[in-house]
């Protein structure tokens, strides 16, 4: 049924959650399964002007450490995965790499880190929830 699994991850509690969920999952699902972590930098924060700070670099260190966080979790199992990082609007990236890549369920987090632009701008998860092709599990 499902194969294969976008997890998208941003250091919350919250995907930590949902990353032990679909690692769950994917161990019942078969040998076939395969997760895909996700991090995707919003396109605001990448464009912030900081004199003599190499934004690009900090933001990629970012995703690296969330990255290693995460395949602790997967490291004891014997689940293929892949890490893919991204810059742009966290709801419309996480959609369209779950389009593209033909996946068959994605598994995320209620709540991320930005709770305050959250408030502003609404929920990644509400909008993936809305927009995505395929079924979206949410976890607290």
């Amino acid at each position: 049924m499902y194969e294969r699994f976008l997890v998208p991850v941003d250091g919350s509690e919250h995907s930590k959650h949902a990353l032990k969920s679909a690692e769950w999952l994917a161990q019942n699902m078969g040998i076939n399964a395969h997760i895909t972590l996700l991090h995707v930098i919003p396109s605001n924060n990448y464009n912030t002007v900081a004199f003599g700070v190499d934004i690009k670099q900090l933001l990629e260190e970012e995703a690296k450490m969330i990255f290693e966080e995460s395949e602790q979790v997967l490291s004891g199992s014997s689940i293929q995965y892949d890490c893919e990082y991204h810059i742009g609007d966290p709801a419309e990236m996480i959609c369209k790499k779950a389009k593209e890549g033909d996946y068959d369920l994605i598994v995320m987090g209620s709540r991320g880190l930005s709770l305050f632009s959250e408030l502003l701008v609404g929920s990644v998860s509400h909008k993936v929830v809305q927009h995505a092709h395929c079924g979206v599990m949410i976890v607290k």
